[in-house]
């Protein structure tokens, strides 16, 4: 046993220096922990800041697309308006198209109205005009004749104004052999027409007269269809 105990190796610790090795190793550790532990925390303060900043990014980003959406919305509507404008312009223009069409054949209908009754008034105006020029020289051949109205009859014809003759008859009452009665009549248009008749006759009695005067041209028959109806009147 002392043998043995003699053969065993004896070995010197430095248990200062380990101790010292240790603290250091210790202290090391310790500076690499919090290192770490401050890395960590910076990371992670930096990664809840990137979330932060990501969560805001992603509201703009909702905000925006809500606006475009809006936008977009505005868009239709005003795209959609303005279809309608484009269908109701046109609409309105194939209205004013049809109303123009329109308005045009009734401008051509009544021009070729205007066109036949100015025919129509230059034709009676020249018949008319036939007519006084017979009227004319038939009365200066008919002087005698007149002279034997007027001397006889008690007829006289004056000129009353522009295409007016005053047509005057006497000896008509027995009790008042002078007074006068007369009628105006206008020969302007191609149909004669009684301005004014004194004392006034019925108006049957002289729109009678007047027709078939204008239908006949027969003034001698007219002169003495009035004389009569004075005549009548007076009794």
């Amino acid at each position: 046993m002392s043998t043995a105990s003699h053969n065993i190796p004896q070995f010197a610790f430095d248990f200062d220096k380990l101790r010292r090795n240790m603290d250091a190793f210790q202290a090391r550790f310790d500076a690499f922990v919090a290192d770490d532990r401050k890395r960590i925390l910076e990371d992670r303060n930096e990664f809840e800041k990137e979330i932060a900043e990501a969560k805001e990014q992603e509201q703009q980003m909702s905000n925006q697309i809500e606006y475009y959406k809006e936008k977009e919305a505005e868009h239709v509507q005003e795209s959609a308006r303005e279809q309608q404008e484009v269908q109701e312009t046109e609409s309105s223009i194939e209205e004013f198209s049809r109303k123009k069409q329109d308005l045009t054949i009734l401008r051509d209908a009544v021009v070729a109205q205007i066109l036949e009754t100015q025919s129509s008034l230059d034709k009676k105006r020249a018949e008319r005009s036939q007519d006084r020029a017979k009227f004319l020289a038939q009365s200066s051949l008919n002087a005698p004749e007149l002279a034997f109205w007027e001397q006889n009859l008690g007829l006289r014809i004056e000129g009353f104004d522009d295409d007016q003759l005053k047509i005057v008859f006497t000896l008509i009452s027995e009790s008042a052999w002078s007074r006068e009665y007369y009628v105006v009549m206008d020969l302007s248009d191609p149909d004669y027409e009684i301005l004014r008749c004194e004392p006034q006759l019925e108006k049957g009695v002289l729109d009678g007269m007047l027709t078939r005067l204008n239908e006949s041209r027969d003034f001698g028959r007219f002169l003495k269809d009035v004389r009569n109806a004075f005549k009548e009147s007076s009794l």
